[in-house]
């Protein structure tokens, strides 16, 4: 059977009413519990985003850092300002910074030839070269001043003809979970990217694997526990909260905002029905959204007894009824949702694992099927009974039937037609609107549960769709945001971070790169033309095994990448390709760019690897053999 959750498995039993025995086959599960940590094969199973903390930086080593994990990037990278390089060596000593790092690529040799593995400070290669670099706190923005021998120098394929692009790098302790490595990580400025850490084989290799279908996975048994309605503090302050489950960023509801760029500090009232205070904080970055910039700031605030440090955008949320607004980051990190209950903090919060047993776990997406027919589901704050829109709706009585019956018809997930008639058990008064409810049976992966669903039909503004409410179980009802299709989770398989794949009948080694969004292929003479009024395009895909094959595909979308430090950015064309790999296929969205100044001429990432593969750092070619 499929795993409800693939985690930690006292954690999966709790989440286990559907069926007696469905406890009992967890116990399959892949991933085992080292404490509160997730493991596979006495390593540890990271998500794609995960927390890292500065073991050996005192004045950090208790501060989590949000970081992407990322088995396409051969060094660990960290945010860092004010980088500075010197060298006591007598043919070096006049250089610094930048012209320093090129001198010694210029003298000892590229950073791929790994001459520092030998040894950096033999007597002919004593560079005796040191770096001074800023972290900043993230909570405070305080900016914690380090030095620390060079260890090597990294090289970064520079994108179009920018060439290698030379980075500093040193030995940090880092951790994540209960995992603390010595890591060599490269120095840059990362304010232009969405974390200021990138974990790659550095920290990766021998000790982690990767599961792009996760954010913040080693938080989730951890996590606390709110409920569908909850008052968080600022200090004595009270704030109405409300929930985003797909939105990213977090706001708090601020006036006066005035933002002092050169000392990079923000002032704002936060203004609720019963007090107004005003509070001076660092200004972490100015985030773009819409047409408009607004500040970013962390704040620590309180649920009941429990408080967490939390990053809010500051804004206007006068016509909105709550005053902070915890989005999908803040969520991933510190909480779950107990869709059943209200007010959980005033009674203390809970965690995850020690969640009460008898409840049902989802994610704020997932699959569920009616009557052999499929729907794109998610849980909703707005409702109590389930509700089903469907596209056209009829009440009918019939002769000799005790019931009246709900003739209803739509389209399903994959957007065919389907069309039901089921008996009403009874209605339900929602405003001036009466809804039908009738019993269905659902399918949840591979169980079954039986739960009242309330019929509407779709309008403009209401369009067709699944929306699970609180009394879809007896017991509490817990939304997951970390992954998606919780009901459908399938055993991983297990792969390296190079793999064979069969790519629209091609055989071609392919990267395995979690920290891509959208896969990545190889493509040449690309021509664009119109073909019934949308956008298609030709290619000539070419790798240096000597395959080649032409293409032609409709464009269905274009991606903008972002631009390191001194680069612009980049617009891709998007089409779709049918990739399979080991037993896995799925036909996937993948950009077309020019990657012959890259060592592979394909990479997997999130949109394929999220469907049960985790990488591996170790070695390459764990699940397929090499192309010979």
């Amino acid at each position: 059977m499929s795993f409800l959750n693939r985690s930690l498995f006292s954690l999966l039993c709790l989440f286990s009413a559907v069926s007696p025995s469905f406890a009992a086959s967890l116990q399959q599960s892949p991933f085992y519990s080292n404490g509160a940590y997730y493991q596979l094969d006495n390593k540890l199973v990271m998500g794609r985003i995960e927390n890292i903390v500065y073991a050996g930086i005192p004045q950090l080593h208790q501060i989590a850092v949000p970081a992407k994990i990322d088995t396409g990037a051969d060094t660990t990278s960290i945010h860092a300002l004010n980088i500075h390089v010197q060298s006591q060596h007598p043919q070096l000593k006049h250089l610094k910074d930048e012209a320093l790092l090129k001198a010694i690529a210029e003298h000892f040799g590229e950073p791929n030839s790994q001459w520092w593995l030998d040894s950096f400070d033999t007597p002919e290669r004593n560079i005796q070269a040191s770096v001074s670099f800023d972290l900043v706190n993230p909570q405070s923005g305080e900016l914690i001043t380090v030095q620390r021998p060079l260890a090597r120098i990294s090289g970064i394929q520079g994108r179009a003809d920018h060439g290698i692009l030379y980075r500093p790098v040193v030995e940090l302790l880092l951790s994540s979970g209960d995992l603390t490595v010595a890591t060599a990580v490269n120095l840059t400025d990362r304010s232009a990217f969405s974390y200021p850490i990138l974990i790659g084989k550095t920290f990766l290799k021998n000790h982690a694997w990767v599961d792009s279908s996760y954010d913040y996975l080693q938080q989730e048994a951890q996590a606390s526990v709110l409920g569908k309605k909850e008052t968080a503090y600022l200090g004595k302050q009270a704030l109405a909260v409300s929930y985003s489950l797909h939105y990213r960023r977090s706001s708090l509801d601020a006036r006066n905002i005035e933002v002092n760029l050169k000392q990079q500090q923000v002032s704002f009232d936060v203004v609720t029905p019963q007090q107004r205070q005003r509070l001076s904080l660092p200004l972490l970055k100015m985030l773009n959204i819409g047409d408009k910039q607004h500040p970013l700031v962390n704040l620590t605030l309180s649920f009941g007894k429990t408080r967490k440090s939390i990053e809010l955008v500051l804004r206007d949320r006068s016509a909105y009824s709550s005053q902070l607004r915890l989005g999908r980051e803040a969520l991933n990190q510190h909480f779950m949702i107990d869709l059943s209950a209200d007010y959980l903090s005033e009674q203390g919060l809970s965690k995850a694992i020690d969640y009460k047993p008898h409840a049902l776990m989802m994610s704020a997406q997932e699959v569920i099927g009616i009557n052999g027919v499929e729907f794109n589901a998610s849980p909703s704050l707005a409702v109590s009974t389930s509700l089903l829109r469907v596209k056209r709706l009829k009440t009918l009585e019939r002769s000799g039937h005790v019931k009246p019956i709900a003739a209803f018809s739509g389209t399903d997930r994959q957007g065919s037609a389907y069309v039901f008639e089921q008996d009403i058990q009874r209605n339900i008064l929602v405003g001036e609107q009466s809804r039908p409810v009738i019993s269905a049976s659902l399918k949840l992966g591979e169980q079954i549960l039986h739960s009242d669903i309330a019929l509407e039909q779709a309008t403009a503004d209401k369009p067709e769709a699944l929306l699970i409410g609180e009394r879809f179980v007896d017991g509490p009802l817990l939304i997951n945001t970390r992954t998606e299709n919780i009901f459908n989770k399938t055993p991983p398989i297990k792969a390296g971070y190079v793999e064979q794949a069969q790519v629209a009948g091609m055989a071609i080694a392919v990267k395995l790169d979690t920290g891509a969004d959208l896969s990545s292929m190889h493509a040449e003479d690309i021509e664009y033309f119109d073909k019934q009024g949308k956008p298609w395009v030709k290619f000539t895909y070419r790798n240096k095994a000597g395959v080649e094959q032409q293409f032609t595909r409709e464009v269905v979308g274009r991606m903008v990448i972002k631009a390191r430090v001194g680069e612009t950015a980049d617009s891709r064309p998007v089409v779709e390709m049918q990739v399979k790999l080991g037993e896995l296929s799925k036909r996937i969205r993948v950009n077309l760019q020019n990657r012959a100044n890259f060592s592979y001429s394909m990479i997997l990432g999130k949109n394929f690897l999220q469907h049960g593969v985790l990488v591996s750092s170790d070695a390459p070619y764990q699940l397929t053999k090499p192309l010979k």
